[in-house]
C-alpha cells in the first residue's frame, strides 16, 4: 500500500489551497498542482514552485511528501508562540477558514512596548465616534467639529478626517467614514470599555452601542475619561489582530481568484478591526492613523 502523499512548502510548510496563486509567461494563471507545474495553456514545464505563504521558491518536486516521512519540527525557543499560533487558527476555522496556516512561527512574536498608550487610544475612540456620526448627520458637523476644537482632540483628527469638516466629500467616503464606528468598538474593547467583541458576521446590538455611547464622553471635556483608560491583556489584543489580518489576505485571496464561500465574516468588520489594531500596535513602526499599514 502507498504511502499519502502531502503537498506543502518544503521551506515554510504553507499548503496549497487550490486556489490560481501562479501565473506563466504566457499569461495563464493556474493552480500548478493541478498539472504538476506545466502550464495547461501553452505547455511550458516549470521546474521551481513559488510559495505565496513566504514568497520563496523551491524545485516543484520538493514540495510533494509522504504523509508518513518523519517530520522534523519547526525550530522554535517559546512554546507560547505554538500556543498562539493554535488560538489563531482555531479562530479562522470557527469562521469558516480551514486551509489558512501561520507557517513562520517567530511572526507571533510582539513587543508590548511598541503600543499606543491608552490615553490615546480614547483619544482616537472619540474621534472615530465622531467622523462616523458626521458621516450619517452631515447637518450636524459644525457642532461635532466645534466640539472637537474645545478639546484635545482636534489636534488629533487626521488630515483625511478633516475633510469630513471642510467641505463635499463623495457619498464613497461617507460611507467609509460611516464603517469607522467598528474601528471605535474595537478600540473600546481593547481598553475595556465592553467586555466581548461582536462576532464578525454581526454588527454590535442597539442596545449594546448605546450602553457603550454612555461611557463616553460626547460633547463634554474628555480628560478624566482619558486619564482613567487601560489596556486589557496585550495577548488579547495581538491574537485578535492576527486572526483579523490573516481574514483580509484571505479574502483578498479569494477577490483576486475570483472565488466565493460561506464564510461567518462581514469582510469590512474584519478590515476595521485589522486596520486599528495595526494602528495599536504601531505596526511596520507607523504611529500616524492615515498612514497606517495593512499590507499582509
Amino acid at each position: 500500500m502507498s504511502a499519502e502523499i502531502k503537498t506543502e512548502c518544503p521551506k515554510c510548510e504553507w499548503e496549497p489551497d487550490g486556489y490560481a496563486h501562479w501565473g506563466c509567461t504566457c499569461g495563464h494563471s493556474w493552480n500548478t498542482f493541478d498539472t504538476k507545474a506545466k502550464c495547461p495553456a501553452c505547455g511550458i514545464q516549470w521546474q521551481d514552485t513559488h510559495c505565496p505563504g513566504c514568497g520563496q521558491s523551491s524545485k516543484h518536486e520538493l514540495w510533494y511528501t509522504s504523509q508518513d516521512k518523519q517530520q522534523e519540527p519547526v525550530a522554535i525557543d517559546h512554546p507560547w508562540l505554538r500556543k498562539r499560533k493554535q488560538i489563531i487558527e482555531n479562530k479562522l476555522v470557527a469562521y469558516g477558514i480551514k486551509n489558512s496556516r501561520i507557517s513562520y512561527l517567530p511572526y507571533l512574536e510582539f513587543s508590548e512596548e511598541d503600543f499606543q498608550t491608552p490615553y490615546e487610544v480614547g483619544c482616537r475612540i472619540l474621534i472615530l465616534w465622531a467622523v462616523s456620526y458626521v458621516a450619517g448627520n452631515l447637518h450636524e458637523k459644525d457642532i461635532v467639529e466645534s466640539w472637537l476644537k474645545t478639546t484635545v482632540l482636534w489636534d488629533k483628527v487626521s488630515e483625511h478626517e478633516k475633510k469630513l469638516f471642510e467641505g463635499e466629500i463623495s457619498q464613497r467616503t461617507l460611507i467609509d467614514f460611516s464603517w469607522r464606528v467598528e474601528a471605535g468598538i474595537v478600540l473600546s474593547w481593547v481598553v475595556n470599555l465592553i467586555e466581548d467583541l461582536p462576532g464578525l458576521d454581526s454588527q454590535m446590538s442597539d442596545d449594546d452601542l448605546d450602553e457603550l455611547m454612555a461611557k463616553l464622553p460626547i460633547n463634554e471635556n474628555p480628560d478624566f475619561f482619558l486619564s482613567t483608560l487601560v489596556f486589557r491583556d496585550k495577548e488579547e489584543i495581538f491574537i485578535e489582530n492576527i486572526t483579523n489580518e490573516m481574514i483580509t489576505s484571505y479574502l483578498r485571496n479569494l477577490m483576486l481568484s475570483d472565488k466565493k464561500e460561506p464564510l461567518s465574516i462581514n469582510p469590512t468588520i474584519s478590515f476595521e478591526r485589522h486596520y486599528a489594531l495595526n494602528w495599536v500596535r504601531k505596526f511596520d513602526e507607523i504611529s500616524e492613523w492615515d498612514e497606517t499599514d495593512t499590507s499582509t
